[in-house]
């Protein structure tokens, strides 16, 4: 049974270390908390007292039935019996043994086999625990798509009035611009009870911008010729701008060299910044607009550029926190130009460009900003203008105030092409978020349903094995297989005598007394029955047996009672 005990320990120990116990789970319930860990530890406190209880009784009677059968001290007898009482009996046997040692190996063994049931009482709560830890599982949940595909755009949505609310969008955070993440439109979930990510379809917006070679402006008309690819044209109105100024030029369509009427997609914008771009192509591609200063005189001379900026889309899977609808895998934002190049033109069919390029483009007077020259040259910035300017580092505002002031047209600001792109490519994506929150009922669009696949989180009890107590149990256990072989004299071969008595108590000891004269004539010298005295007297050695007589030698089983006592 000690060799039962050791390989259960074994058993668990193994089990720890491949961690198979983690694959009884249990889910996380009131009850589970609260009625099965009870039961689990009651259960393991049974079981480890019943069994140890069966242990000390076997080990008990073998242990001083062995040490009845061998020549020993009357006094170790003594002492050994009363260490089996219990573990502070035990102790008190090893300590008398400082005064009269009769017996220290075996009470000392008796002492270590209790303490190490002790250790196995201690331990058997808490061998196994259920313990909580954060579970997972994929289910599926409803969500709102965050990009419109292109059937959402029909030839009657108009998106423009809806570019006013670009500057509100940089304020919101949190659960207020949920779908939205820099340039990346994200699918938001309908439910947020569930705790997890989500993998949802998120979708990048970027752009690409080129500067358009040979535009013809008309400074008395304030229109410029703007080729719209190798062949066709079309007649804009341009105002001049102010220095360091971008505007996007409204466009409705055009006539190709067939005759056939075409939209195109994307932004065209008119950029009065310094470029920082090669002298040589210089000519190509800047136009000259003069301004002239009222009550003054003096006219400037502004170089302008016309910008063509694509937009495309790319969708790729996105992780969203359940709770909060933020996105946990943003997408890079980085737009991959550096120098300014021609552009060159490739024609898409896809409506979201065409829409979104003429609704950044829709002329408003909400701005309140008007640059006036001469009658010819009045500008009046609108709020997408101001609000694309603003992205790259331009304050309109300030812009204006100088102006007032009688500052002169000078160009200080050098516009970097990869913050062009950003800023329209972020204030395209704005766009559409805007559109899908807002709804068809408000000038929006109605963004669709789908569904997303969620790693949903959740708390679970699985059952565990605490190492440190495991240890103390496995090394208890081994504790008393050893003392329990070295006790019961497990590998003596002779076993043909048994001990006349079974135990030492005071039955047995008047029964003793009785029947040995030379135990009787040592105790009657004790004058005063103390227990030192009574200790000192009885270093006599004993050797109480019964030897059993085989059948086949003497014709009948017969028992023979010996006695093997003398004086010191």
């Amino acid at each position: 049974m000690h060799g039962m005990l050791v390989m259960i320990h074994i058993v668990l120990l193994f089990f720890y270390v491949r961690h198979w116990e983690h694959h009884a789970t249990f889910p996380f319930t009131p009850t589970n908390n609260d009625f099965w860990p009870v039961v689990l530890s009651a259960s393991l406190q049974a079981f480890y007292t019943i069994y140890t209880a069966v242990l000390l009784f076997l080990t008990q009677r073998l242990a001083i039935s062995r040490t009845l059968v061998r020549r020993v001290k009357l006094t170790a007898v003594h002492d050994i019996s009363g260490a089996w009482a219990g573990l502070g009996s035990a102790l008190t046997s090893v300590w008398r043994q400082t005064d009269i040692p009769a017996s220290w190996w075996t009470t000392s063994a008796v002492a270590a086999y209790l303490a190490s049931i002790t250790v196995l009482h201690v331990t058997s709560s808490t061998l196994l625990q259920f313990q909580t830890f954060n579970a997972s599982m994929t289910t599926s949940v409803p969500t709102i798509l965050g990009w419109l595909d292109d059937s959402s755009y029909s030839y009657l949505t108009d998106l423009g009035p809806i570019t006013t609310s670009l500057p509100v969008v940089n304020h919101l955070t949190g659960l207020v611009s949920a779908g939205l993440s820099n340039t990346t439109l994200y699918d938001t979930l309908k439910t947020t009870a569930i705790a997890g990510n989500a993998t949802v379809n998120a979708t990048t917006v970027t752009s690409s911008c080129g500067l358009v070679p040979n535009v013809t402006y008309s400074a008395n008309t304030s229109t410029a010729i703007v080729p719209f690819g190798p062949v066709a044209t079309r007649v804009l109105n341009a105002s001049t701008l102010w220095s360091d100024q971008i505007h996007i030029i409204p466009w409705m369509e055009y006539e190709d060299s067939y005759g056939g009427v075409s939209e195109l997609p994307g932004v065209y914008l008119m950029v009065s910044t310094l470029l920082g771009i090669d002298p040589s192509v210089q000519a190509e591609v800047a136009v000259n607009m003069t301004w002239a200063i009222p009550d003054i005189g003096t006219t400037y001379v502004i170089q302008a550029y016309f910008v063509y900026c694509s937009l495309s889309a790319n969708t790729t899977d996105g992780v969203v926190n359940m709770q909060t609808n933020s996105l946990l895998s943003p997408t890079s934002i980085s737009q991959p130009s550096t120098q300014w190049e021609m552009y060159q033109f490739g024609w898409s069919n896809t409506s979201w460009q065409t829409q979104i390029g003429s609704a950044l483009a829709t002329p408003d007077s909400s701005s309140g900003i008007i640059f006036d020259g001469t009658p010819s040259q009045i500008t009046e910035l609108s709020v997408a203008d101001e609000y694309i300017m603003s992205l790259i580092g331009l304050n309109l505002t300030e812009e204006h105030i100088q102006f007032g002031d009688g500052a002169p047209p000078i160009s200080n600001f050098t516009l970097r092409l990869d913050e062009l792109e950003f800023a329209v490519a972020r204030s395209a994506a704005q766009l559409i978020w805007l559109a899908g929150q807002m709804g068809a009922a408000n000038g929006g669009i109605d963004p669709g349903n789908g569904t997303a696949y969620v790693n949903e989180e959740l708390i679970a009890l699985r059952l565990n094995i605490n190492l440190l107590p495991l240890a103390f149990a496995a090394s208890a256990s081994v504790i008393m297989l050893g003392l329990a072989l070295h006790m019961t004299r497990a590998f003596d071969a002779s076993h043909d005598s048994q001990a006349a008595i079974p135990n030492i108590g005071m039955l047995q000891l008047l029964w003793l007394g009785h029947r040995s004269a030379s135990i009787n004539e040592v105790l009657e010298d004790v004058q005063h029955p103390t227990e030192v005295n009574l200790r000192r007297a009885g270093m006599i050695d004993v050797c109480l047996t019964k030897t059993i007589l085989d059948k086949e030698e003497f014709g009948s089983s017969t028992d023979s009672l010996s006695w093997c006592s003398r004086l010191p």
